[in-house]
């Protein structure tokens, strides 16, 4: 009887030590399984999707958005930024669902006509210390490093109001408060936008 116990209780001590191992196999298991997430939009939905890291953007069918906020790369850009269109695409495909119109009226710039802008805002505005607030230079300007929009300026302000309202999910946020169509890639799709700056000229 003694004999028979020992036995039992040295089955129990295996099987619980294969059942704490089977435990562990199914911890990192799920471990594994974790990714983060990569936001692309997709050509043939024309929507925003959300892919598994490991999968990625779909060459040919997605257009990456970026996962962080896009900075000004080391040479000057001749468009707009590919991570930035892909943004606005991926808010205006969702916008237009629910019946809102949005439009790109200024993107990229080149320096000379930033700068022609900039002339024209002193002219309007009388002194370059107002016209900053409105129109930067074009070595100050993100225009002319394809990382900035004007949406809807010369269409309906509604397209405008629902990117600053929905922008962040696709990684687009409104800057100054005295401009309600100027919105740049400040973060990673799905963060939180920064507080508006009062004007341009608050730009370090």
């Amino acid at each position: 009887m003694f004999f028979v116990a020992v036995l039992l209780m040295g089955a129990a001590g295996l099987f619980g030590l294969a059942a704490d191992t089977i435990t562990h196999k199914e911890n990192k298991v799920i471990q594994e399984i974790n990714f983060s997430p990569v936001h692309c939009f997709n050509k043939p939905l024309e929507k925003l999707v959300i892919r598994p890291d490991f999968i990625g953007c779909i060459i040919g069918e997605d257009l990456p958005l970026g996962e962080s906020a896009i900075v000004e790369s080391t040479e000057r850009p001749k468009d707009l930024h590919p991570q930035v269109l892909a943004r606005f695409l991926s808010a205006q495909a969702a916008a237009k669902e629910v019946g809102i119109e949005m439009h790109i009226d200024s993107g990229y710039r080149t320096i000379e006509t930033q700068n022609y802008l900039f002339q024209r805002a002193i002219k309007e505005h009388k002194t370059p210390e107002e016209a900053i607030k409105w129109v930067l230079p074009g070595d100050l300007s993100r225009h002319p490093w394809g990382l900035a929009l004007d949406v809807n300026l010369h269409h309906e302000k509604s397209g405008a109001s629902w990117l600053e309202a929905n922008g962040a999910t696709f990684g687009l946020c409104r800057v100054y408060e005295n401009e309600w169509w100027h919105f740049e890639p400040l973060i990673a799709p799905g963060g939180i936008c920064p507080p508006l700056l009062p004007d341009a000229s608050q730009v370090k």
